[in-house]
């Protein structure tokens, strides 16, 4: 399932598509920790789409709602206030993760 795909009625009508990253999601829910799982910018938004059983699962972020962006070895990782935390993403299969950082940490600035 191509999980960064967003149908253009989901956009505002000035919101332009940016770099999305598709892979392996860690953060905890339940008994399980790792979602297959996509991250798609929008000029104005951060939207991120995981598989919750064969469905795609939307949630939405300001970009205000993000403290930072990183890359460390293998992973990528969102950091979110306290309460949320970070939430990591390995095994990326589709996208590239420096031009996802670049585009996000310059959302932040």
């Amino acid at each position: 399932m191509d999980l960064t795909v967003i149908e253009e009625h989901e956009l505002y009508p000035t919101e332009k598509i940016g770099p999305a990253l598709q892979g392996t999601l860690i953060y905890k829910v339940g008994g399980q920790t790792e979602f297959e799982g996509a991250y798609i910018t929008t000029s104005e938004r951060l939207i991120m789409s995981v598989d919750m059983n064969g469905e795609p699962y939307k949630r939405v972020f300001s970009y205000q709602d993000i403290v930072r962006v990183f890359a460390e070895q293998d992973a990528l990782f969102l950091e979110f206030p306290e309460g949320m935390g970070k939430i990591a993403m390995i095994d990326i299969t589709k996208g590239d993760r420096q031009e996802f950082t670049d585009f996000v940490g310059g959302k932040l600035s």
